[in-house]
């Protein structure tokens, strides 16, 4: 028989059942994958995204109370900076801790989740409990440019002040948790804007401390809540002549 003859006579080998579905399973296995790794990304988008709107939620309180050069050597210590970020932020800040600050938060704007935590450390090493608390409990506030100031110039006043916005309740779960007064004073405004909800506005607070007679501290946070009420107004030009220059 010629090798033609037998090749014709040659029967096909059947496929069998796990050839025939592998590259299938194959294929599935990979769109699972892609899909789950798409999802992780995703998530982790969410949480940077997250992160950075606290970090400018709360950039009042964070730039009046870091001191900027401790935190510049905490983060360049944890490798969230290296020496020539961190010195140019020294550079721009001109020494002046506000400034430096923002930019410290401006450089964290576009950075990740592990450098936000390394900052949230670094406000704990610092003593700044409150404020660490505020960003890991991932904590919002929409009055935070208006209690901030209002809770630096409060001192211990602020227990009476709590009376009068109905939250005096709270004072012994406040005194447990924080020790600084600045601490108390913000923490009780926090938990009067959580309770409170849409009555909390920048007007109620302003009558609650002209009603513990903090006259100062309500034309401070009046200011704050409406700038323009600070300014005074310009005194119209005087008329008639200038008087001559003697000789």
């Amino acid at each position: 028989m010629s090798p033609k003859s037998e090749n014709s006579t040659r029967k096909a080998k059947p496929k069998s059942a796990d050839d025939s579905v592998t590259p299938a399973l194959n294929m599935y296995t990979y769109n699972v994958e892609d899909k789950t790794e798409d999802k992780e990304n995703d998530a982790n988008t969410e949480v940077i995204e997250e992160c950075r709107q606290l970090l400018q939620n709360h950039k009042v309180p964070l730039v009046g109370n870091v001191l900027p050069n401790e935190m510049l050597r905490y983060l360049q210590l944890n490798m969230v900076f290296d020496s020539d970020t961190a010195q140019r932020i020294r550079r721009g800040g001109k020494g002046v801790a506000a400034e430096t600050n923002q930019l410290i938060i401006t450089e964290l704007l576009t950075r990740g989740q592990r450098e936000f935590d390394v900052y949230c450390n670094g406000l704990i090493a610092m003593n700044l409990n409150l404020l660490a608390d505020l960003l890991q409990q991932k904590h919002f506030s929409k009055n935070m440019h208006v209690l901030e100031p209002a809770s630096k110039m409060l001192g211990h006043h602020w227990k009476r002040l709590a009376i009068e916005l109905g939250v005096s309740r709270h004072v012994p779960k406040i005194e447990a948790k924080y020790v600084r007064i600045r601490e108390q004073a913000l923490y009780c405004l926090l938990l009067w804007e959580q309770t409170a909800g849409a009555q909390a506005t920048g007007r109620r607070l302003i009558d609650a401390i002209e009603a513990c007679d903090m006259k100062r501290t309500a034309a401070h946070v009046r200011k704050v809540v409406d700038p323009k009420s600070g300014k005074k107004k310009k005194k119209g030009k005087k008329s008639g002549k200038k008087k001559a220059k003697k000789k």
